[in-house]
């Protein structure tokens, strides 16, 4: 039995590994289902072009990856929202808690390249939507990614970074530290094979992945030209809900949010109307907030979603930088204020 499972595991591998368009791959899926193909039989098989026979020859057994963790996911375990779409992944790989797709999810998108706004405001959302049960799905890149995943696990919540090589690869390489704390907090989910490496056309897949596992989508700062927009795109297509978190009209960085919300998509700007879509209410932040007087209180009233230095809000209050490096950090402990890389900002 543990060594057909394991020849089974290597042939999912294989398959993965072959990146074959949506039905082959969920024809061949059914094969290794019935037991009628194994990793041998897919690698030689005649519908198979060089290249993708290359793929699936390349790709090294699954067994290491299957000890520390990774375990592979089929068609018989997807949430409702996975399984209905158009075109399923045959299978997934995933390190974690494959569970916490069960429960409501919303994805969380945006720029890389994201503003110190748009980082707060995917905080924000994310803090309140995963206080109340919500699993929040992301791409575990940069910018908006990291703020959503980080959100939702400052929040005690749950988080799944859907991503675009294998979910044993780190990519970006400064994430390590953060893909860790994802798999403690939810999973780290893929369509490809172990091993795989991320490029441009599988972070277009990704994109759909993102928008498959979610219930809504939640774009907040998108580009004219944006990966974020894909999955909006591809949420669309699906028949889920697309919400979109508006900013100033002349910040080019939200030109592509602005245009969906011009195509109908919903604006919102609010985490409880995100709630509302998915029938559930809010739960209160737990956290008490000191009574703010003295030199703490002059900081925060100084204090925007704008960064400023320490050398600045020294200037604007007139206290010495000792005094404004000791109230920051205090500030920054009742969750008040956020430390960026540009500064310090009020947090929303």
């Amino acid at each position: 039995m543990l060594e057909s499972a394991a020849a089974s595991n290597d042939a999912w591998q294989a398959l993965l590994a072959a990146e074959l368009s949506p039905q082959r791959a969920l024809e061949f899926g059914r094969r290794i289902e019935s037991g009628e193909l194994d990793a041998s039989g897919i690698v030689a098989h005649r519908s198979l072009s060089a290249i993708e026979a290359q793929r699936c020859a390349s790709a090294a057994p699954v067994k290491p990856a299957l000890e520390s963790g990774i375990q592979f996911i089929g068609r018989d375990q997807y949430p409702e929202y996975l399984a209905q779409g158009a075109s399923p992944p045959p299978g997934l790989f995933c390190w974690g808690d494959w569970s916490v797709t069960h429960e409501p999810t919303v994805a969380i998108v945006g720029t890389r390249g994201a503003s110190t706004y748009g980082k707060a405001v995917a905080t924000k959302f994310a803090e309140a939507l995963a206080r109340a049960g919500v699993t929040i799905v992301s791409g575990g890149a940069l910018g908006i990614d990291a703020a959503a995943h980080k959100g939702a696990m400052a929040a005690g919540g749950k988080t799944v970074a859907v991503l675009a090589g294998g979910v044993d690869k780190v990519y970006p390489a400064v994430h390590g530290g953060l893909f860790r704390s994802i798999r403690d907090s939810g999973c780290l989910v893929s369509q490809f094979a172990v091993g795989a490496r991320p490029n441009a056309y599988k972070f277009l897949v990704r994109n759909g992945l993102i928008a498959a596992l979610s219930q809504v989508t939640l774009l907040i700062e998108a580009p004219m030209r944006s990966g974020a927009l894909r999955t909006a795109h591809a949420a669309n297509d699906l028949g889920r809900q697309v919400l979109i978190v508006p900013a100033n009209i002349d910040n080019l960085n939200f030109a592509g949010s602005h245009a969906l919300i011009r195509d109908g998509a919903t604006l919102v700007d609010h985490p409880d109307q995100v709630l509302e879509v998915l029938g559930l209410v809010s739960v209160p932040e737990r956290r008490q907030v000191a009574n703010i007087t003295g030199p703490a209180q002059l900081i925060l009233e100084n204090l925007t979603i704008e960064p400023k230095s320490v050398e600045k809000i020294v200037e604007i209050t007139g206290l010495d930088p000792s005094t404004v490096l000791s109230e920051l950090t205090m500030l920054e402990i009742e969750g008040v204020a956020m430390r960026e890389d540009r500064g310090y900002i009020a947090r929303l």
